[in-house]
């Protein structure tokens, strides 16, 4: 799906308010990745440099998210999918009390979005592929759990489910571009020796799945 992309105004609201948030994201990246389970949801006073990051992350997020259909399920993915790659890029970590309510948001926003339409078809593929995707990551998990959780099982299925609404084929793309963009990261790892260990000529190398996943995601409404 190939869209130039102009500023209208649906685009600048989402900037606006993503701007808008983007003080509590920054809140919430801090808290989480502390590992804090109660309140971690309050405002909190972070660096300077945090609030600079998951400003421009979620500006970039929205940018490319704005391509997709319906414009609020993508937002919200772009604004709690920043969240959550950043914290899985910080503590290898996707915390449950954040993808929950995110799917819970998103998956009313669809069913608005298939009720006002008066369209089921969108709302049953996205339904389909979430369970579909989400399967297949459940078995590689059960299979290999020690690089693979079930925070990368519920991302992926989250993330397919916006994608199905879209088509099939931009759900399947976003696990291709996932596992690409995992795979760059875990050379560019590798080759940094972060969160690396060497054993003779081996280097293992833990990828954090969180980022991949979010911008194979928007990047793939791009194709």
């Amino acid at each position: 799906m190939t869209e130039t992309l102009t500023l209208t105004w649906p685009l600048a609201v989402g900037l606006v308010a993503a701007v808008a948030v983007s003080p509590l994201s920054a809140a919430w990246t801090a808290a989480l990745a502390d590992g804090q389970r109660v309140g971690w949801w309050r405002p909190r006073a972070v660096s300077a440099g945090r609030w600079v990051t998951v400003t421009a992350v979620t500006v970039a997020l929205v940018v490319l998210a704005a391509a997709g259909t319906p414009p609020v399920a993508w937002w919200l993915l772009a604004v709690g999918g920043g969240v959550l790659a950043m914290v899985d890029a910080q503590t290898q970590l996707l915390p449950a009390r954040l993808t929950y309510p995110l799917a819970g948001a998103i998956a009313a926003t669809l069913i608005g979005a298939a009720v006002t339409g008066g369209d089921a078809e969108p709302l049953l593929r996205a339904a389909l592929a979430a369970l579909t995707v989400g399967a297949l990551w459940f078995a590689v998990c059960f299979l290999s759990p020690r690089t693979t959780g079930l925070g990368d099982v519920r991302l992926a299925a989250l993330t397919s489910g916006v994608l199905g609404w879209v088509s099939w084929a931009d759900a399947w793309q976003g696990q291709v571009l996932a596992l690409l963009l995992a795979g760059l990261t875990a050379v560019a790892m590798a080759l940094t020796n972060r969160r690396g260990t060497r054993r003779g000529l081996r280097r293992l190398v833990t990828v954090p799945m969180g980022p991949a996943m979010i911008a194979g995601s928007v990047l793939a409404l791009w194709l």
